[in-house]
């Protein structure tokens, strides 16, 4: 029973890390992307390697089994393996290699996690990024593999998979006349499964169309605002150099306009704004990392939604019109309607609420919910904090007045925006082992933030409200 579950976790692990790339739950757009990289079946192989290594080595580490099957650990590592293969010819040498950069994308991927997820950022494609330009930069060390030539002879390899028909297939559609913007859409498209082709570009489009209309809207709109500041700046946006790049433009988009945001006419508008900043840190970031040979692959889409995200916790008041997504459904349509309905549902009182700690500098948590001391029952929903010095005492001397504790007529701060409803100041300070039971709460300001939502600073200072 416990190998099934085990099998069936990195099973729906393996399966939902291809449309998570494009934010995606949706299992038939999961089994037409797993399709499109089998396009070359060496690639396919390189990609479903690394995310079975991923998956099972998180398994066998204990790691969540829910993010495990969500693809949270795999998406990562199906890049890198699908970037790896399209470089190198297959053989047993390169294939070693991607088994061992899926394990170094998940250490990565977890060690990120840890690291940004304290300030509720999400890692992206970041271990993607660090865990290939690694296995790039090493490469040269790595005398047993060759470099791939499969691109080459690209319909001698679409032959080898459908025979005629589908070179026929392939010849017909590059028959038709299409804009080079559209060709260079299409591409980009590919290139973020390591597919330079129209034809994978046109499969992705239209699985994104049936997974989400608003994605597939934002996918151009995202791209066609880097096309014509290409245009305006002087630059063009069909060269090579950005063609396989041009993803960054359409991810950007689907992120900031409707993956992170609730989907409205502000987050389009915030959707295009932002495509000028990716397009110069695309320029930007390309001129340093080709000192080194190394593209900059996901990088601007990768720094410009994690910089607009952590802008937006910062935010001091609720905005509807740009709203964060609360629970994410992964899919712009259900978040719309999620979002809809429950503001229908609670009007003016549905809304997040930026909450900070109520003090500066670092204080640590002395009791937290269901302390052992005081906060029980009724009263388990509380935080007594306290400052502590280098050698982890929270007084000075022998502790016996409360002016010798650190925390001790320091500042306190209101943790949101409100109403103050209530004060009660004037109680006398406790000297040290005394309890007054019928005022326990001190001097007390209590605040009201939105209905039904309050918040109580407690034992403050005698005389200084």
């Amino acid at each position: 029973m416990k190998i099934k579950f085990a099998l069936t976790t990195i099973l729906k692990g393996i399966v939902f890390s291809y449309p998570n790339i494009f934010f995606s739950k949706s299992k038939i757009f999961a089994a037409l992307l797993i399709l499109l990289t089998f396009i070359d079946p060496y690639t396919g192989i390189g990609g479903l390697l690394c995310i079975v290594t991923a998956n099972t080595a998180a398994y066998l580490i204990g790691l969540n089994v829910y993010k495990i099957s969500g693809g949270l650990y795999g998406f990562n590592a199906l890049l890198v393996g699908l970037g790896i293969a399209s470089f190198y010819s297959p053989s047993w040498e390169l294939y070693s290699v991607i088994v061992f950069s899926g394990l170094l994308t998940l250490f990565i991927t977890v060690a990120l996690e840890g690291i940004i997820g304290k300030y509720a950022l999400p890692f992206l494609s970041i271990p993607f990024l660090l865990a290939l330009w690694i296995v790039q930069l090493s490469s040269s060390e790595f005398n047993s593999l060759g470099i791939s030539e499969r691109g080459i002879y690209f319909l001698n390899e679409l032959y080898s998979i459908g025979g005629k028909e589908l070179v026929d297939i392939y010849n017909n559609l590059s028959l038709i006349i299409l804009p080079a913007s559209l060709k260079t859409y299409f591409i980009s498209l590919g290139a973020i499964f390591f597919q330079e082709n129209i034809i994978a570009g046109i499969i992705i489009s239209i699985g994104l169309l049936f997974y989400s209309r608003i994605a597939f809207s934002l996918s151009l709109i995202g791209f066609y605002a880097a096309y014509f500041f290409f245009i305006f700046i002087g630059s063009d946006i069909t060269q090579a150099n950005y063609t396989y790049i041009g993803f960054n433009f359409i991810l950007t988009s689907i992120a900031i306009g409707g993956f992170f945001m609730i989907p409205s006419r502000n987050s389009y508008l915030w959707a295009i704004l932002i495509i000028p900043v990716t397009s110069i840190i695309t320029m930007g970031s390309s001129k340093i990392f080709n000192t080194w040979y190394l593209s900059v692959y996901s990088l601007p889409f990768n720094v410009v939604v994690l910089l607009f995200i952590y802008t937006l916790r910062f935010r001091t008041q609720f905005l509807k019109y740009l709203s964060e997504v609360a629970v994410q459904q992964y899919m712009p349509e259900k978040n719309l309607y999620n979002y809809l309905i429950n503001f229908n549902r609670f009007s003016k009182n549905f809304s997040t609420l930026p909450i900070k700690l109520p003090f500066w500098g670092e204080w640590y948590v002395e009791q937290g919910h269901k302390g052992e001391i005081t906060h029980k029952d009724d009263w388990q929903h509380a935080w007594d904090f306290t400052i502590r010095s280098s050698d982890n005492k929270t007084y000075i001397s022998n502790g016996e007045s409360v002016a010798d504790y650190l925390c001790y007529n320091k500042a306190v701060i209101a943790p949101a925006y409100g109403i103050v409803e209530e004060i009660i100041d004037g109680v006398p300070e406790n000297t040290i082992g005394n309890v007054n039971l019928n005022q326990n709460w001190g001097n007390v300001i209590v605040i009201k933030h939105a209905d039904f939502l309050y918040s109580a600073l407690c034992h403050l200072k005698s005389g200084s409200i």
